[in-house]
């Protein structure tokens, strides 16, 4: 059986008003889980505002910073296009 937090309160609260543990093994039922499962939210982290200008920078610059094939251009390196990258950013 598997313990969620809300069962195993359910249980104890039941057992310390004087249940016995075969009664209170209603702690474990379809009803209970289900309100578990309704309390518990994931939480999803969005991109910030930041994270979304910094990802439109970085199109611009690697597209100005490599050929077609994808190598980079004379004097570019990966330094140098999140340097300027950053500075884009900074500047939208």
């Amino acid at each position: 059986m598997d313990n969620c937090p809300t069962c195993v309160l359910f249980d104890a609260l039941l057992q310390s008003r004087g249940f016995s543990p075969a009664q209170s093994k209603i702690a474990y039922a379809p009803p209970v889980r289900a309100v578990d499962k309704a309390v518990k939210r994931k939480v999803r982290r969005g991109a910030t505002a930041g994270s979304r200008k910094l990802s439109k920078a970085l199109k611009k610059v690697n597209a100005k910073a490599r050929t077609k094939s994808g190598k980079f251009k004379k004097g570019w390196t990966q330094t140098r296009v999140m340097k300027e990258a950053h500075k884009m950013k900074r500047r939208m």
